[in-house]
């Protein structure tokens, strides 16, 4: 044979696998790093073969049937069909946790054929971290005040299946601007309440949802909210200071102290105090033109009343509705106005004298004019003395913080006696503002 060995035959050591003969046996499942691994053996003839010889083809079909993070009930769902060639594994990738897959494993490509329990295994997933975060409650949104908040929220369900683990609690954390912790606590509760913060200070605050498995520091709601202003304090010192019934007016004046938050005021006015008749404006913060240091506010057209009640709040940003109402109610009626307030000379000469005095603090009418009288009460030359003076009659189109008038044609040396009138619009007198005064001898 010339040294040469003769090839021999090649036998396999594994039997050649028809179709229509095989098994499918010991399916089984391993869930790691996020996939599920599915294996099976194949039995000939009630012999289990390692490895196939011959092509086989199998059908595979798997779904999701529950999400126990959102319900314990079955979900209908679509299957996924994959066919594997001469294969006993496969993987399916991008699992949901805390869920339950079903799978199912024919031989040949006819999904029809008589399903067996051994040919059906069920794979349920593990439990992981919460990937889903709280949202608002829109139906109840937040609330602040200027020194507490109240927040509502709900778990997304249409992110239940992100839960990844069942519900367990809400945990919290509240933060000032400066970054530093200052509550963290767990609650069932869907809401809290957090009262006791400083007021027109930022804060931020932090919701996460705990499961079984506990919480994930990723995904949380963030709030951030600001503190409202203190509260606005009442008006003080409200009171009608001119009115008149005719002429459908009537005019207001209040203090307020300054505050750099403020918007305005919100005046509503009943036209009788026994009625549920009531008007409301918004009115610009400005200033008397008489009293620099109060605020006035004239309206005009009223309903002819006797009996009027006002209320007034202040407004700012954080209360656009108000806060902190006074209210004066009052009649429409003239009466007698004030007398003219802190007269005093400003300079005196030898025939004349100038005069100064304040507008009344209450007009109870319409301010018309002052009247000056004047009287010569003693004199250098006793024989000329005391004469009359006419009264003077000074009319009034504007208030103003004072008003002057100077004294002509009087004698040197004189002393006068002056009083100061106010007059309204109904005819009404006030008693004298009085000064007496003594001009200069030459």
């Amino acid at each position: 044979m010339n040294g040469l060995l003769e090839s021999s035959p090649v036998y396999s050591a594994f039997p050649f696998v028809k179709e229509n003969d095989a098994e499918i046996t010991n399916v089984s499942t391993e869930i790691t790093n996020e996939k599920i691994k599915v294996s099976w053996n194949i039995l000939i003839s009630n012999q289990q073969i390692d490895k196939i010889n011959g092509p086989v083809t199998f059908t595979v079909k798997y779904k999701m049937t529950r999400v126990f993070s959102c319900s314990l009930k079955e979900i209908e769902n679509e299957w996924t069909s994959l066919t594997i060639v001469n294969g006993t594994s496969f993987e399916i990738y991008d699992i949901v946790y805390n869920a339950q897959y079903t799978i199912r494993i024919f031989v040949g490509n006819d999904d029809n054929n008589e399903i067996h329990p051994e040919n059906i295994v069920y794979a349920l997933t593990p439990l992981s971290r919460p990937e889903t975060k709280p949202i608002l409650d829109m139906d109840h949104p937040m609330y602040v005040t200027n020194n507490s908040v109240y927040v509502k929220w709900n778990v997304d369900q249409k992110e239940c299946s992100k839960l990844n683990g069942f519900f367990s609690k809400f945990y919290f954390v509240l933060k000032d601007q400066n970054n530093m912790i200052l509550r963290k606590d767990e609650t069932k509760e869907n809401n809290i309440y957090i009262d006791n913060l400083k007021s027109n200070t930022s804060y931020a605050l932090s919701v996460f949802i705990k499961t079984n498995y506990g919480l994930n520091t990723k995904y949380f709601l963030a709030i951030n909210f600001k503190t409202k202003n203190e509260n606005l304090k009442a008006v003080e010192d409200l009171m009608v200071y001119k009115k008149s019934l005719k002429g459908r007016m009537v005019g207001i004046r209040w203090s307020y102290s300054e505050n750099s938050n403020l918007n305005g005021f919100l005046v509503s006015f009943d036209v009788n105090a026994f009625s549920n008749t009531t008007n409301t404006i918004n009115i610009s913060p400005e200033k008397c033109t008489a009293w620099p240091e109060y605020y006035c506010h004239t309206f005009h057209n009223l309903t002819f009343n006797k009996l009027y009640k006002f209320n007034i709040k202040p407004t700012s940003v954080d209360y656009p509705e108000g806060d902190n109402v006074s209210s004066i109610t009052f009649s429409a009626l003239d009466g007698i106005p004030d007398s003219p307030r802190n007269i005093k000379t400003t300079e005196i000469g030898h025939n004349t004298i100038n005069l100064q005095w304040d507008i009344p603090w209450i007009f109870n009418g319409v301010l018309k004019m002052f009247i000056v009288n004047v009287e010569e009460i003693s004199s250098a030359d006793i024989n000329t003395c005391c004469t009359s003076i006419t009264p003077i009659e000074i009319p009034i189109d504007e208030e103003l913080p004072n008003y002057n008038y100077t004294l002509v044609d009087l004698k040197p040396g004189s002393t006068y006696s002056i009083g100061v009138i106010t007059v309204s619009k109904s005819s009404y007198y006030s008693s004298p503002a009085r000064i007496s005064a003594t001009t200069l001898t030459i």
